[in-house]
């Protein structure tokens, strides 16, 4: 006995190590079968990041797992990844896999990412399937077969994007759990699909018609496999809470999809409907006391191919005598009444008539109505609707639970407007009928996404076919004021057709505090110990065309504080024009003129002139971080400058400039500047053995200079140091790194000192002795080096001179003795001439005549 048990322990021993062998011998010929069918399928980059075989995990199935499978487009898709896979698990026949077969039994996806794009000339990004080429023979003797004996398919935790450009449609699928059993290699089945989305998106033309919207679906499918017609036969659908039941049937078709599909409410309460409002909106909605009836239905019927080729469809939603109230709240809203119609007989989406016949309610004494009817929404836009009403806003949460936001004011419209966009083209105002007001009244609001809440005390927009006139606008930003008053023209163009919204504006602001807005909310209690947010890149609208006139009085900006700023600010086309902005601000006055771009968000930047007059250079130098990294050396400078130059650069996410883009120059000035304690003057002052020049001043300073791509080159230029002339010049890199010269004049002592630390004699009295100061290394660790070639040249040139001189003063001596000796000696041979010892007896003679 003991023995046979001993034999059958060995044998299942032996099973499971062959289980756990077996994989390892077979996993090269799957893997590599695994490769092929997927290169003989599809045109597209495929890679994964590992990939195993196991028994254990579906035996007696083998089961094969792909872990990071990435798939990516090609052509126009390139940069696009249509998947991007966690976990994807096949179980296949272990059989048919040695056999070099695939029949795939089950299959696991987790963690998903698809994003499914349509272009806009209509290319999709899933099309990666290889064209089949029909005069190709297929050899059938190396092509492995691939058989679906599918019994289950699960999705687990997985997002799905569908970007629609030719209809500006996207939908966005957020946690999607699916498990769809059944025998899917059968002609004819059932299948069972559990579903759910924690958050559905549905927006067109920018209309986003489901936000945030929760799915549960259970459903039993009629499968019809053969020619892919699938029929509810029993479901439980919630959108939101709110239970639908779908009948009839879906037929994917070669070139379309055919609908036969009707949908209804399955409850005809009120609250049922409060289910599709996104939770954010109406919380705890179980405890809400409602009345009131729902009716709710639609069908679609016809082949759905493309927007122009749609089913027939048809949406009805009433709610008569509907309220709601929440138990802990003194408010409700009343007398809810809503009639909706969408309706399109089939065909092209131009076809589609909606009809908001009514949307009624009361909260508090106040009653609130609107109405909207659009036919032709594509050829020619014709609408007709208007509002009218009055919203108490503090009556408003007194009804709905608003949590941490706190919001007061008066809404009063009476807006009506009748027309079409093709008058709107041909700016035929005249025929369209749009007039009425909004004004908004005590208005205040704080949330934790704006601590310093907003106040706008009174706001008024007169509304007219051409424009929209803001007759006023004051309001308050927690420290921050502002007014405006203007015209917003090409409104309904902008609202019907995405056109371009135009204004002319007034603005003005006493003080404008931005650091409020820059503050990382999650120190706000403790002020202490507050950081300012990192900034990031706002992209500016392209259908915005407004000009603004704009006075502040007084604006802080990080460390920046800029005063009495007045022009004129313009934004168009994705970008922000400053069109010479004067301000004083660092001491002295600005301005400013230049832009901010984000027509290309994959490269913003700004391109600016400046002209400043009396410039602060300590405030400068703390104000802004490009300073800091490019002339770290200025925050230890003192003195006023003024300055005419140019800057660009591309922009960081984080607002900060790309430091390799940086590109501009231009002339600085300054009467004096004076420099204390620098890396630099440490260093000079103990290659000269004197303190004096750990503080400098510079003045007479005029400095040009050029940046290229981030790199700053200083052209020679005179300067006075210690009352002598100095000329300074050199340049400096993207890495910090420099090659500056400075050469000045130094004392003889200053001299000598230096020297004698190279082994050199030099005299300490004399006149100064110019010298080349080399700077070099980075700018944070400079080396500074004193050129004693120039000291050694200047006393070889002394030297020579007073040399010259001693050899002078000799040769002047001999020419002097050697004159003297010549003429003594021409003296005596004149003498011992007869003819002249002749002519001089003469003269005695005539001189003894004359006495």
């Amino acid at each position: 006995m003991k023995r046979t048990i001993k034999i059958v322990l060995g044998v299942i021993a032996g099973l499971f190590l062959l289980l756990l062998i077996l994989p390892f011998a077979f996993k090269g010929k799957i893997e590599k079968l695994i490769k092929e069918e997927i290169n003989k399928q599809v045109n597209a980059t495929v890679d994964y990041q590992s990939f195993s075989l196991s028994f254990l995990r579906s035996f007696p199935d083998i089961n094969m797992q792909l872990n990071g499978l990435t798939v990516v487009g090609v052509g126009q898709f390139e940069q696009d990844t249509l998947v991007d896979l966690g976990l994807f698990s096949l179980d296949l026949d272990i059989m048919k896999a040695i056999s070099g077969e695939m029949e795939i039994k089950a299959i696991l996806l987790d963690q998903a990412r698809v994003k499914a794009i349509v272009a806009a000339d209509s290319a999709a990004n899933w099309d990666i399937a290889k064209a089949s080429d029909a005069a190709e023979v297929v050899d059938t003797t190396t092509s492995a077969p691939t058989v679906i004996q599918l019994q289950s398919l699960i999705i687990k935790n997985s997002h799905i994007t569908y970007i629609d450009r030719t209809m500006a449609l996207e939908s966005v699928i957020e946690g999607l759990d699916v498990d769809l059993s059944g025998d899917m290699s059968a002609s004819q089945t059932n299948l069972d699909v559990k579903a759910q989305i924690r958050s559905l998106m549905v927006s067109y033309e920018n209309v986003k018609y489901l936000n945030g919207v929760t799915v549960d679906l259970k459903s039993g499918i009629g499968a019809d496999l053969d020619n892919m017609i699938f029929t509810f036969i029993n479901n439980d659908t919630k959108l939101n809470g709110l239970p639908l039941e779908f009948n009839g049937s879906v037929a994917m078709k070669e070139d379309s999809y055919g609908l036969d599909v009707t949908f209804a409410a399955k409850e005809s309460d009120f609250k049922s409907f409060l289910g599709l409002v996104p939770a954010e909106y109406l919380k705890d909605l179980e405890t809400v006391k409602t009345s009131g009836k729902l009716a709710l239905s639609g069908f679609l019927k016809g082949d759905y191919v493309d927007e122009d080729h749609l089913p027939a469809f048809n949406l009805a939603l009433s709610v008569v005598d509907g309220s709601l109230q929440y138990p802990d709240l003194p408010k409700s809203i009343n007398n809810v009444q809503i009639e909706l119609k969408v309706n399109n007989p089939g065909g092209s989406v131009d076809a589609t008539y909606t009809a908001l016949e009514k949307f009624h309610f009361e909260l508090g004494a106040n009653p609130f109505d609107a109405s909207l009817f659009v036919t032709t929404p594509i050829s020619n836009l014709t609408f007709k609707g208007g509002l009218k009403g009055r919203i108490d806003l503090n009556s408003l949460a007194d009804a709905i639970p608003m949590d941490s936001i706190d919001i007061k004011g008066i809404i009063d419209a009476d807006v009506t407007l009748d027309g079409n966009y093709a008058m709107v083209e041909k700016e035929d105002y005249e025929s369209i009928k749009a007039s009425g007001f909004i004004k908004l009244s005590a208005f205040s609001f704080n949330s934790n996404d704006l601590p310093q809440g907003i106040t706008i005390s009174q706001s008024e927009m007169q509304i007219t076919p051409l424009f929209i006139s803001l007759n006023s606008f004051v309001s308050k930003i927690g420290q921050s004021d502002f007014s405006l008053d203007g015209k917003i023209e090409n409104y309904l163009s902008y609202v019907l057709k995405d056109g371009v919204l135009k204004g002319k504006l007034n603005h003005s602001s006493t003080y404008i505090n931005s650091n409020e807005f820059l503050t990382d909310e999650t120190s706000a209690t403790t002020p202490a110990a507050q950081d300012t947010a990192a900034l990031v890149i706002v992209e500016v609208p392209k259908n915005i065309d407004f000009v603004l006139t704009s006075s502040i009085g007084k604006l802080d900006y990080d460390k920046l504080v800029i005063t009495n700023a007045k022009g004129k600010i313009t934004i168009r086309d994705g970008k922000v024009l400053m069109d010479g902005l004067d301000m004083n601000t660092l001491g002295g006055s600005l301005t400013m003129t230049g832009q901010y771009n984000t027509q290309d968000m994959t490269k913003p930047f700004v391109d600016f002139k400046f002209i400043g007059d009396n410039i602060d250079l300590t405030t400068t130098a703390n104000s802004f971080s490009v300073i800091d990294s490019m002339l770290p050396i200025a925050k230890n400078a003192k003195g006023r400058l003024s300055a005419n130059f140019s800057y660009s650069s591309l922009l960081a996410n984080d607002f900060s400039p790309v430091l390799k883009t940086v590109n501009g120059g231009g002339v600085i000035k300054s009467k004096a500047i004076e420099l204390t304690d620098t890396k630099f003057q440490t260093k000079l002052a103990s290659a000269l053995n004197n303190d004096k020049y750990k503080t400098i001043k510079a003045e007479d300073i005029a400095i040009k200079f050029a940046i290229t791509n981030g790199n700053i080159v200083v052209e020679p230029f005179n300067t006075k140091i210690f009352g002598k002339v100095a000329t300074f010049q050199g340049s400096q890199n993207l890495d910090q790194s420099m090659k500056y010269t400075l050469t000045m004049p130094i004392t003889r002592a200053e001299a000598a000192s230096s020297a004698g630390k190279l082994g050199l004699n030099i005299p300490s009295t004399g006149d100064d002795i110019p010298v080349s100061v080399n700077i070099t290394g980075t700018l944070k660790e400079p080396v500074v080096k004193v050129d004693m070639a120039s000291v050694t040249q200047q006393l070889a040139k002394e030297l020579v001179k007073e040399a010259a001189k001693e050899v002078e003063k000799v040769v002047t001596k001999e020419v002097e003795k050697a004159v003297e000796q010549a003429k003594e000696k021409a003296i005596e041979e004149v003498t011992k001439n007869p003819e002249v010892k002749k002519q001089t007896e003469d003269v005695k003679k005539k001189l003894k005549g004359l006495f």
